[in-house]
C-alpha cells in the first residue's frame, strides 16, 4: 500500500488530507496553524494523521503542500535584504510602475513602496534592442564595481531585470553567472528565468518578488524537510503552484512566485473535480476560511486562468488561476467606522488569539462569533469539540464594540455582521462573473472552507444561483484538491506580430518549441508517461493595450477559425467587436501536465430513501426571528436520504446552514446538494 498526503496551510488552520489510492479511503485532519513557523503544525500534523489513519511512514508516496509563505512574506515585508540590477537609465521602473491611478478620485494616493529600496537599485551599462539585437555590450569594469558595493551592502538576494531580455535573455544570463561565481552566498535571480513576456515593470517587479522572498522561501523548505526527516517521513515533497500544478520542494524554492496562490488553487483544483463527478461544466468555488475568502470561476469544464496580478498592490507576471480573494473569514472583525457605519474586515483575529469565543483571549467581535451568538454554530462545533466555544464572550463583545453603539439587540447586531460580510463577498464572485460578461445563474455555487458552507446559501440567495454543492469535507477541501494536482509547467513566449502576417510554418514551429520546453521543465520526473498538452495565444486589435487568451486546438493552427474565436470572445466580454479591425498576435501559451494523482473514490451504489433523523434541535435566528431548528449530524447521513430547511448538518471541519424553504439531498459522492434555493 502506498498513500499520499495533502497539506494546506492556512491562517488559523493546517489542513491534512490522507488519500489511499487502491481503497479509496481518504482520512481527514486538522491542526491549528503556527504563524511563527508554519512548518511546525505541518510536521505535527502529518505526524498525527499517519497515527489516525494507522499506515507506516514507509507507506507515504509523496506529499503535497499548500504553502502562503510567499505570500505573507510580501504582506508582511519580511523578506530578505535584497538588490536590484538594471538597464542604465531604468533604476526608478520599480518605483514609477504604472501611469494609471489605484484610486481615480483620490488625490492623495500613494502607490505601494517598491520591495528594493532606491539605494539598493544599480544601473549596469549594457542594452539589447527590441529586436534582440546587442547595441551596447555590458561594461564589465561596471560590474566588477557593483560587486563590490553588493559585498559592503551585505545582500542576501539580487534579482537582474534587463531591458528586452525576454527577447534576448543572453545579458542577463551573462550577468547572473558572474554574481553567482563573485557573490556564492547571495540568492541571484533573472526577470528572463520567471517571465519572457513584454512589460519591463512587470517582468522587473516580479523578479524584485522573487529575489526577496526566495531565501525566506529556501529557509521554510528545508526547514520541513529537516523536520520530516527527523519525523522518520523520507517522501518526497511537492509545492503547489498558481497555476493548479504541483512541482518539486526545490523548483518552487527557485522560483517561488509560482506558488502566491498555493494554498487556494488546491481548493479551485477539488472544485473542478467536483462538477467532473457531477456533470456540470460551470462552478463557481467560494473558499471563506477564517482569515479570506476565495473565489474562482470554472466555465464550460475550464478553469479560468490569468497571467498578470497583483500583490499587495505590487505587479506580479507569472502563469495563475485566476482567483479573486478579500479579507473575509470567520476571523474577520466588527467594526464601526467614523461615520457610524457597521464594516466587517478585512483585518482579522487569524490564529491567535482568534474570535471572542475562542479559548485564546480574542477581544474583538468576529464573524464566528456573530454565527455562534445567533444559534449557527454550535459551542462544539468546531474541531468535533477539540476547542469549546464560549457564546457568553462573544455575546458580550459583540454588545459592547456593536450593539450599543448601533443601539440595537445583540442578536439584530450579530445578523447585520453577518450581512455585511455576505455583501462582501458576493461583490467578489459578481467581480469575477457578472464583470466579465457571465451569468452567475447557470452555475453551480460550491462553498468550502471552515466557513463557506454556513453562509452558501445566503450567496446562491443574493446571486440567483439555483443550486450549491457542499463537498464530502468542506473544512479541508483546498488540501483535498492538492490530491487530484498533477505536475504541470507553464511556458509563455513574447511574439508581436499582425495575425495575417503571420507564416503558419513559423508559428507551428514556435509552438513546437514551447511544447518541447514546458516537457523538458517535468519530464525527468515522469520518463516514459505521455503529458497532457494545452495551448492558447494571447490576441489584442491593433493598439490595443491589453490582450484576450484564446483556446488553439490540437491540430494544424487554423488562422481565420483563430481571428473568429477573438472577435467573438472580445464581443463577449465587452459587448462588441470590430470585425474590421487587424488582429494582432501578443504571446504564446503552452501547458503541460503529467497525471500523479487520480480521484480514488468512487459513487455509492447504495441509495438510503428513509428520512434521516436529527441528533437533536435548537433554536436558530434567522430572518429577525429565533426558529427551531433540526441539528444533524454528517456522518450519519447516507447517500439519497433528504433533509427540508431549516436545518443544521454539523461536522469536524465544517457547518452546513440549510434555510427554511430550502432542501438538500445526499448525492452518491456523499455531498450535500442544495437545489430550490430562493432568491428575491
Amino acid at each position: 500500500m502506498s498513500v499520499r498526503i495533502a497539506i494546506d496551510t492556512g491562517g488559523t488552520f493546517t489542513d491534512l488530507v490522507l488519500s489511499d489510492p487502491d481503497t479509496g479511503r481518504l482520512v481527514f485532519h486538522k491542526v491549528p496553524s503556527t504563524p511563527a513557523d508554519p512548518s511546525r503544525a505541518l510536521v505535527e500534523g502529518v505526524r498525527e494523521l499517519v497515527a489516525r489513519a494507522g499506515v507506516a511512514n514507509a507507506e507515504i508516496l509523496f506529499l503535497i503542500h499548500g504553502t502562503t509563505v510567499a505570500t505573507n512574506t510580501i504582506l508582511q515585508r519580511r523578506g530578505a535584504r535584497t538588490a536590484f540590477i538594471t538597464t542604465e537609465g531604468f533604476r526608478d521602473v520599480l518605483h514609477i510602475q504604472r501611469q494609471d491611478r489605484p484610486h481615480l478620485y483620490n488625490m492623495r494616493v500613494r502607490r505601494t513602496p517598491a520591495l528594493v529600496p532606491r539605494h539598493l537599485r544599480y544601473e549596469l551599462p549594457e542594452r539589447i534592442l527590441h529586436d534582440g539585437s546587442e547595441a551596447h555590450p555590458i561594461d564589465t569594469n561596471r560590474l566588477d564595481e557593483l560587486v563590490l558595493s553588493l559585498r559592503a551592502e551585505g545582500v542576501e538576494a539580487i534579482g537582474v531585470g534587463l531591458l528586452h531580455s525576454h527577447i534576448n535573455p543572453g545579458h542577463e544570463r551573462s550577468v547572473g553567472e558572474m554574481l553567482r561565481r563573485t557573490l556564492p552566498d547571495a540568492t541571484v535571480c533573472l526577470s528572463s528565468d520567471l517571465s519572457r513576456e513584454e512589460g519591463e515593470y512587470e517582468r522587473f517587479s516580479t523578479c524584485a518578488m522573487n529575489a526577496y522572498v526566495q531565501p525566506v522561501m529556501t529557509n521554510y523548505l528545508k526547514r520541513v524537510n529537516d523536520a520530516l526527516e527527523d519525523a522518520a517521513v523520507d517522501a518526497p515533497l511537492y509545492v503547489m503552484k498558481s497555476n493548479g500544478g504541483v512541482t518539486s520542494a526545490d523548483h518552487a524554492a527557485d522560483q517561488c512566485v509560482h506558488t502566491f496562490l498555493s494554498g487556494p488553487a488546491g481548493g479551485v483544483v477539488a472544485g473542478a473535480e467536483i462538477g467532473r463527478r457531477l456533470d456540470r461544466p460551470n462552478l463557481i468555488t467560494a473558499d471563506m476560511g477564517g482569515t479570506s475568502f476565495d473565489v474562482a470561476m470554472i466555465h464550460e469544464r475550464n478553469i479560468a486562468f490569468a497571467k498578470n496580478a497583483e500583490i499587495d498592490g505590487l505587479a506580479l507576471k507569472a502563469p495563475m488561476m485566476d482567483i479573486h480573494t478579500i479579507g473575509a473569514g470567520g476571523g474577520s472583525i466588527a467594526w464601526i467606522d467614523s461615520g457610524g457605519a457597521l464594516r466587517v474586515g478585512p483585518q482579522s483575529a487569524g490564529a491567535r488569539p482568534g474570535p471572542a469565543c475562542y479559548p485564546n483571549g480574542g477581544a474583538e467581535p468576529t464573524v464566528t462569533d456573530a454565527n455562534l451568538v445567533l444559534g449557527r454554530l454550535s459551542t462544539r462545533s468546531l474541531l468535533g469539540g477539540a476547542i469549546t466555544l464560549d457564546p457568553s464572550a462573544a455575546r458580550c463583545v459583540i454588545e459592547d464594540k456593536i450593539a450599543t453603539r448601533l443601539n440595537c439587540t445583540v442578536e439584530e447586531a450579530a445578523e447585520g455582521i453577518i450581512r455585511v460580510i455576505n455583501a462582501s463577498m458576493t461583490a467578489a464572485i459578481r467581480k469575477l462573473t457578472v464583470e466579465r460578461g457571465y451569468d452567475p445563474r447557470r452555475f453551480t455555487l460550491v462553498p468550502f472552507g471552515g466557513a463557506g458552507p454556513l453562509h452558501g446559501v445566503e450567496l446562491a440567495r443574493e446571486l440567483g444561483v439555483i443550486d450549491v454543492v457542499v463537498p464530502l469535507a468542506p473544512g479541508v477541501a483546498s488540501a483535498e484538491g492538492l490530491v487530484f494536482s498533477n505536475l504541470r509547467s507553464d511556458r509563455i513566449q513574447t511574439h508581436v506580430v499582425m495575425l495575417e502576417r503571420l507564416e503558419e510554418t513559423a508559428f507551428e514551429q514556435m509552438l513546437e518549441d514551447l511544447t518541447g520546453q514546458t516537457v523538458g521543465d517535468l519530464s525527468t520526473s515522469m520518463a516514459g508517461q505521455e503529458p497532457v498538452i494545452s495551448r492558447r495565444v494571447g490576441l489584442r486589435y491593433a493598439g490595443q493595450g491589453y490582450d484576450i487568451p484564446i483556446d488553439l486546438p490540437a491540430g494544424p493552427v487554423d488562422l481565420p477559425a483563430l481571428e473568429s474565436a477573438f472577435h467573438f470572445e472580445h464581443e463577449r466580454q465587452y459587448g462588441f467587436a470590430r470585425r474590421d479591425q487587424q488582429v494582432q498576435l501578443v504571446n504564446i501559451w503552452v501547458s503541460a501536465e503529467f497525471p500523479i494523482s487520480d480521484d480514488p473514490r468512487s459513487p455509492s451504489e447504495r441509495s438510503e430513501s428513509k428520512r434521516p433523523a436529527p441528533r437533536t434541535t435548537r433554536p436558530v435566528y434567522l430572518s429577525g426571528e429565533w426558529q427551531d431548528t433540526a441539528v444533524y449530524e454528517r456522518s450519519r447521513l447516507r447517500p439519497g436520504q433528504r433533509i427540508e430547511g431549516p436545518a443544521i448538518i454539523e461536522q469536524l471541519d465544517s457547518t452546513t446552514l440549510i434555510w427554511p424553504g430550502e432542501h438538500a439531498r445526499i448525492d452518491a459522492w456523499e455531498q450535500i446538494v442544495i437545489a430550490g434555493v430562493e432568491t428575491p
